[in-house]
């Protein structure tokens, strides 16, 4: 087990951007599947996403959604975001803070669709906006391409990490911002 009062902001760093590789890597970790929140037309919003890739040499967190989402065209009104992660048994909350980027029929869009399943690509195939009742059609493998044109990528550039461990000793806090090209840590009161 970790002693995570032992730890330095550099190893927390480490730690959470392993942990959060792990979870766009892996379907069973607690971060596979985060809370994406957001703040547009009547107030916040918040869904459960599937985190696809998480990047720290870019900062970068990495989802897929509709084009035709709602979240997409609150997102093009206010691109800021805040991405929440909890593993239960590791006892550790993550908070980031980032700036949405859309992407729709453009490279990083084709590149992320190339990678995708079949059964990824299915659920941009619906003939309707998310949120209708839609009939339950059939779609055949060879109609799956057509899909591409709702599929999006949400890509957020994190600019602030709030790190929280709970322990019954006391729990540990720190927050993390990015500034002049390096992420400066300071602990806060949890």
């Amino acid at each position: 087990m970790l002693d995570h009062s032992q730890l330095t902001f550099d190893e927390i760093l480490q730690n959470i951007w392993a942990s959060l590789r792990e979870g766009a890597d892996r379907g069973t970790h607690p971060f596979h599947t985060p809370v994406l929140a957001s703040a547009f037309g009547q107030g916040p919003d918040a869904r459960t996403v599937v985190l696809q890739q998480a990047d720290e040499q870019r900062r970068e967190l990495i989802c897929h959604t509709d084009i035709r989402s709602p979240k997409v065209s609150g997102f093009r009104q206010n691109p800021r975001a805040a991405w929440l992660f909890y593993d239960r048994q590791a006892k550790v909350q993550l908070r980031l803070l980032g700036t949405v980027s859309i992407h729709h029929d453009d490279e990083v869009a084709a590149a992320r669709w190339a990678k995708s399943s079949p059964s990824s690509r299915r659920c941009y195939h619906a003939a309707h906006a998310p949120g209708l009742v839609l009939a339950g059609d059939e779609i055949r493998a060879a109609e799956l391409d057509q899909g591409f044109d709702n599929f999006a990528v949400i890509s957020s550039a994190v600019f602030a990490i709030d790190w929280l461990f709970l322990q019954a000793t006391g729990h540990l806090r720190a927050r993390f911002e990015w500034h002049g090209g390096h992420w400066q840590g300071v602990w806060i009161a949890p």
